[in-house]
């Protein structure tokens, strides 16, 4: 059986849009892989959701594929620095032994950070602050750039935005987590047939 990657997102405008993205940073970072549609996850903040979700719950589901040849789950961390949590998340995911590769990755503050160093491209104003980072509410800036009347809409907007990405520019902008992102995939493709292994 063909081996394939699984995804793990947050919300329902990165459903449609991961796919994307991935059809274009996997064929180059982790050829050979193809990407399941993502699962959207809930309560991916916490290890074990207190009702239900949370990452252990989604991991083991993914262990249960006997297609799963990796995982990959990606997130917003709007407020914490994804420098301090992802290793902390990165040892759990270790103790459950998967048998497969792992990442585990996180948006700052939020997916469409990666929409800012392409806004010109997009016939958007450039974005108003010295760090990519430096703000949490990154959609409601953007709906204060569309014409009067429109607002931002992950599941109108998000598909269409990231299809806009120019990958060249992103990775010349220096964006944390884009580069984080392509790390994992690197660490997947080279880790491709390994149990247990996580990134980072």
């Amino acid at each position: 059986m063909a081996k394939k990657g699984y995804l793990i997102v947050e919300g329902h405008g990165e459903v449609e849009a991961v796919p994307n993205l991935m059809a274009r940073l996997g064929k180059e970072l982790c050829p050979g892989l193809p990407w399941r549609q993502p699962i959207r996850g809930t309560n991916l903040h916490q290890w074990e959701g207190q009702r239900r979700g949370g990452i252990r719950i989604y991991a083991e589901l993914v262990r249960s594929k006997q297609d799963a040849g990796a995982l990959l789950i990606l997130r917003d961390e709007d407020d914490q620095c994804p420098r301090d949590l992802a290793p902390k998340m990165a040892e759990r995911l270790r103790g459950l032994k998967l048998p497969f590769p792992t990442a585990y990755v996180l948006f700052h503050p939020e997916y469409e950070v990666l929409f800012l160093p392409c806004l010109e491209d997009m016939g958007l104003p450039t974005w108003d602050r010295d760090s990519w980072e430096a703000r949490r509410g990154i959609k409601e800036w953007l709906s204060g750039q569309l014409p009067k009347g429109r607002s931002y809409k992950p599941t109108v907007d998000q598909l269409r935005m990231t299809r806009s990405l120019d990958l060249e520019k992103l990775r010349k902008a220096n964006v944390p987590c884009f580069g984080s992102l392509e790390r994992a995939l690197r660490f997947l493709h080279s880790n491709l047939g390994s149990s247990g292994k996580v990134y980072p």
